[in-house]
């Protein structure tokens, strides 16, 4: 394996090769190799987060976070379904967090509240089917994240080119990455399998 592929492996691969190691020396090759991984993601990251601020103003740093968050899980993480419908859920799952958080603050605390409901709603019935994707960690954090941050006027001109901006590379990556799989079930299925007395749901409910 060379050092580019190693560097492609995810957590749990890294610490795989770690345990299997033989010797000092190979134990101490690996180690690096992962505290290069570490801090070419943490600059990746840096850098990302800053290019949003620059382009879409300092108000709308946390826009960068909530996209770069969606790339980094769901670049692997998928919602369970065909990959043109999941592609499409998450272009709608952008629409919600860029409009929802913004809407609630201006309403009323009841009717703010509500919509919120409403909102998280869709994105965990629709974006955490499966629970050990853990697509409910960055789909939440990420509307919670917007709705604390909430910005107006020509600052919210700004994140809205922003949020559609990481609509389009969360879509196109997800796409990409996701297009050979094969599915069996489609958006239909989701809502069909919408029980409230299942484990699932009840789970989701509890989100």
């Amino acid at each position: 394996m060379t050092f580019y592929q190693e560097l492609q492996l995810n957590q749990a691969g890294s610490k795989n090769l770690l345990k299997k190691s033989e010797t000092v020396k190979e134990k101490s090759y690996h180690i690096l190799v992962y505290l290069v991984k570490i801090a070419v993601t943490m600059a990746f990251c840096f850098l990302f987060v800053t290019i949003f601020s620059i382009l879409f103003g300092n108000e709308n740093s946390i826009v960068g976070v909530v996209v770069l968050l969606c790339l980094m899980v769901f670049r692997n993480a998928d919602l369970g379904i065909h990959t043109g419908q999941s592609t499409m859920l998450l272009a709608l799952f952008f629409v919600i967090m860029t409009v929802c958080p913004h809407l609630a603050n201006q309403f009323s605390p009841v009717l703010g509240m509500l919509l919120n409901i409403a909102a998280l709603a869709v994105l965990i019935l629709f974006g955490c089917h499966n629970p050990f994707m853990f697509n409910q960690s960055t789909l939440v954090l990420g509307y919670l994240l917007l709705y604390g941050y909430d910005v107006t006027g020509k600052s919210y001109q700004m994140r809205l080119g922003g949020m559609a901006l990481g609509a389009a590379l969360t879509c196109f990556v997800f796409y990409r990455n996701h297009k050979n799989r094969t599915y069996k079930r489609n958006l239909k299925d989701l809502i069909q399998e919408f029980d409230i007395t299942s484990s699932r749901t009840k789970w989701q409910i509890c989100q």
